[in-house]
């Protein structure tokens, strides 16, 4: 995982423009994400994130083409 700073080197390498205080709260949010997860899978537990804050951590991309049975585990 990039570091907030390698992200926003990045982002000046490529002329982008990267709100710091939102960065850093998402940087902090995922920290504390970590915190939750790695334990669990240490000790082989599976688990998921669910929810908006999955839906916020996990897209990298818009796309609301995806069909529902595709979005919902069914085993």
């Amino acid at each position: 995982m990039l570091t907030l700073e390698q992200v926003v080197e990045g982002a000046a390498q490529r002329g982008e423009f990267v709100h710091i205080m939102f960065e850093q709260r998402v940087f902090d949010l995922v920290g504390t994400l970590q915190k939750f997860s790695d334990p669990l899978n240490d000790a082989g537990i599976p688990h998921q994130l669910i929810g908006g804050l999955a839906v916020f951590i996990h897209v990298e991309r818009a796309d609301a083409t995806i069909p529902a049975s595709r979005a919902i585990s069914t085993s």
